[in-house]
């Protein structure tokens, strides 16, 4: 059954939108470089996982630190964290439970946690960053998630 008058244009313009749109993709992954976060995952045993990651805060050059947090209803593990003059702050988290989201307040950080799975993320903290800034779970946990929440202080000298 051929086309007709109108049914031509439409097909046509549904081809030219489907053809504009993979040519974006194709720049945006050739020419711009992004790309899908991905690569190497690091598997943990749930049950295992707060003596296997041993969560906490390491400073591993002046400025650069490298947090490892642990999720479990309705807790971060560690809850309150401070850093001195922070460049650089690698975090890698992961549940014991359920799913939980990772959310920095008034920033750009913002992960899924899944069990089972170690999420990394490198937050490149603002020069003007300093005080109290709030974590929360962003992603419902179960009848306590409202209690689930951190605290990472900034200070600056």
């Amino acid at each position: 059954m051929p086309f007709h008058g109108e049914e031509r244009i439409w097909v046509g313009v549904v081809a030219a939108m489907a053809v504009i749109f993979l040519a974006a993709l194709a720049y945006a992954a050739w020419v711009v470089g992004l790309q899908v976060p991905g690569g190497d995952v690091q598997l943990v045993e749930p049950q295992k996982a707060l003596q296997e990651l041993k969560p906490g805060v390491r400073e591993i050059a002046p400025g650069r630190y490298e947090v490892i947090i642990v999720a479990r209803m309705w807790q971060w593990f560690p809850s309150n964290i401070t850093l001195v003059n922070p460049v650089e702050v690698k975090f890698r988290l992961t549940a014991l439970d359920v799913i939980h989201g990772f959310h920095i307040v008034g920033t750009n950080v913002n992960v899924m946690v899944f069990p089972g799975y170690v999420a990394e993320i490198t937050w490149r903290v603002p020069q003007d960053a300093k005080g109290k800034y709030l974590v929360v779970c962003n992603e419902y946990c179960g009848l306590g998630h409202q209690n689930m929440y951190g605290v990472i202080n900034i200070i600056r000298y």
